[in-house]
């Protein structure tokens, strides 16, 4: 589907609208992290414990041991 072409004008608004929340949502996560001290979000991952034996058995068998997550 192809929407009619725009302005010039309407498409500076365009790319305003999707560009400032952007901008201003990772501004206030970096003050947050930089000034205030936050410390950085991580995923909850069990690579710390044994994650060096988990990614080669991965790599060597194309699936995931242990609880099933990967199972095919």
């Amino acid at each position: 589907m192809s929407s009619p072409k725009l302005s010039p004008q309407a498409q500076r608004w365009r790319v305003i609208m999707f560009t400032v929340p952007i901008i201003g949502v990772t501004s206030f996560v970096l003050y947050k992290r930089l000034i205030l001290g936050e410390p950085r979000r991580e995923l909850p991952t069990d690579l710390k414990s044994h994650g060096h034996e988990k990614v080669a058995t991965i790599f060597t068998t194309g699936k995931e041991e242990g609880n099933g997550a990967a199972s095919t």
